[in-house]
C-alpha cells in the first residue's frame, strides 16, 4: 500500500442491503479499503441485512435508514446527509441512485456525489412498461446532478452515457476489485464424492443468469457419462430450476447448496466455470474463478464477459441461449489443457487495492 496517499476524508456508500451479490462484494472491498487507508468510512443502507454484512470491517461505521420501500429513502438519506455531513457519497444500483441524487438537492453541505450501476439497466428494466418508462425519465434527470458517473466496464459505460444523455466518454469505468474467493480454514470438501467432470455456476439464482441454460447444456454432458453441475447461491429462481433439474432425470448429479461464504472450497473443486447470463454489468464469478486457476466458458452477453475474458484470450465465448454451443464449448474446454498460471496473472488485474485508488481518487479528487 503507498504510504503518500492524499487526504483521508469521510466516504458514505449507499446499497440497499448487503444480500449476496456482485455489487455488495464490491462494497465490501471499498469500504474495508477505505477505512484501512484511514478514512471516514460509513456504510449506509436501506435494510441491514444480507450474508456480507459479516465481511465488513467493524472501523466502518454501519447506517440503516430502515427504509422498507424506496420513496422512504430521499428523506431518510437526507437527514443522515445533514447530520454526518460525508466528503463524498457514492450511491449504487436504481433506482437507489436517482433517489441518493433527489436526497441531495440544495443541501447547504453536499456530498460529493458518485452514481454507478453495475447491470445494463435497460435489460434488466425493461418489464414492466412502467418500470421502464420509470427508468429512461428518472435517469437522465438525476444522473446528471452527479459529480461522477462510473460504471464496472466499458460496455455499460456506453449504454449509460446513452440512457442518461451524458456525453460520449463522460462515464469512467473503474473494474470492480475482484480479491480471491474465501476458503474454509479446514479447506473443506464440499464436493464430496460428486463424480467428475465437475461444473461449476456461482450467482444469484434470478432470471437474467439463465441457469436453466446452464442445467440443458450439462443434460447433454450428462447423457456421455458421469459429470456433476454445481450451482452455488440462493435466489427467487430455486423452485423453477429444482423443477427443471427433476423434468432432465438430474436430481443427485446437480447441486443446488445455496449462498456460500467459502466459494473458494467450490472453484477449487471444479474442472470448469460456466457463466450462462443473458447480461451482466461485468461478471465477478468469472475472475474468482480464474484467481483459482480455472477455466472458464461464458455467454458472450452485454457486457463483462468479452472484456473480463480479454475477447476470448482467458475463456471460450459462446452465443446467447444457445444450448447446442454452450454443451460443445464445455466438452472442448474439459478436454483442453489447463493453464492455471494464465488464469490467475489475468486475475490478479483486477485487484482489490486498485479499484480502492480508483475510487479513492473520483470520490476525494
Amino acid at each position: 500500500m503507498s504510504e503518500a496517499l492524499p487526504r483521508a476524508g469521510h466516504a458514505a456508500f449507499l446499497l440497499p442491503d448487503m444480500g449476496g451479490g456482485g455489487t455488495e462484494r464490491l462494497t465490501v472491498e471499498l469500504v474495508n479499503g477505505f477505512a484501512a487507508r484511514g478514512a471516514r468510512a460509513d456504510l449506509v443502507v436501506m435494510k441491514a441485512k444480507g450474508e456480507f454484512l459479516p465481511l465488513v470491517d467493524p472501523a466502518v461505521r454501519l447506517f440503516d435508514l430502515g427504509c422498507s420501500r424506496l420513496r422512504q429513502v430521499p428523506a431518510a438519506l437526507r437527514s443522515y446527509l445533514k447530520r454526518e455531513t460525508p466528503d463524498a457519497l457514492l450511491a449504487a444500483m436504481w433506482p437507489l441512485t436517482s433517489a441518493a441524487a433527489l436526497a441531495a438537492i440544495g443541501l447547504r453541505q453536499r456530498p460529493r456525489l458518485l452514481l454507478s450501476d453495475h447491470c445494463p439497466l435497460t435489460e434488466q428494466y425493461a418489464r414492466p412498461l412502467r418500470t421502464n418508462l420509470s427508468l429512461r425519465s428518472t435517469v437522465p434527470l438525476t444522473y446528471r446532478m452527479a459529480d461522477r458517473v462510473i460504471a464496472v466496464s466499458q460496455g455499460l459505460a456506453r449504454e449509460m452515457e446513452h440512457l442518461a444523455h451524458l456525453p460520449q466518454g463522460s462515464v469512467q469505468t473503474i473494474w470492480n476489485p475482484i480479491p480471491p474467493p474465501a476458503h474454509s480454514p479446514i479447506g473443506a470438501s464440499v464436493w464430496g464424492e460428486a463424480p467428475h467432470p465437475r461444473l461449476l455456476c456461482v450467482g444469484k439464482l434470478k432470471a437474467e443468469k439463465n441457469l436453466p441454460l446452464a442445467i440443458r447444456a450439462f443434460a447433454r454432458i450428462a447423457a456421455q457419462g458421469p459429470g456433476t453441475l454445481a450451482i452455488v447461491g440462493e435466489g427467487q429462481e430455486r423452485p423453477a430450476l429444482e423443477a427443471l433439474v427433476r423434468e432432465l432425470g438430474l436430481e443427485g448429479r446437480v447441486l443446488m447448496p445455496g449462498f456460500s461464504q467459502t466459494a473458494g472450497d467450490w472453484y477449487s473443486g471444479a474442472d470448469l466455470f460456466v457463466l450462462t447470463s443473458d447480461f451482466e454489468g461485468f461478471g465477478n464469478v468469472m475472475v474468482e474463478a480464474m484467481h483459482c486457476g480455472q477455466p472458464v466458458v461464458a455467454t458472450d452477453c452485454p457486457y463483462g464477459p468479452a472484456e473480463a475474458l480479454g475477447g476470448g484470450a482467458f475463456g471460450t465465448l459462446v452465443p446467447m441461449n444457445d444450448v447446442a454451443a454452450l454443451a460443445r464449448a464445455m466438452t472442448e474446454a474439459l478436454a483442453g489443457p489447463r493453464n492455471e498460471e494464465r488464469q490467475r496473472a489475468r486475475a490478479a488485474e483486477f485487484s482489490a487495492e486498485r479499484a480502492v485508488e480508483a475510487y479513492w481518487q473520483a470520490m476525494f479528487p
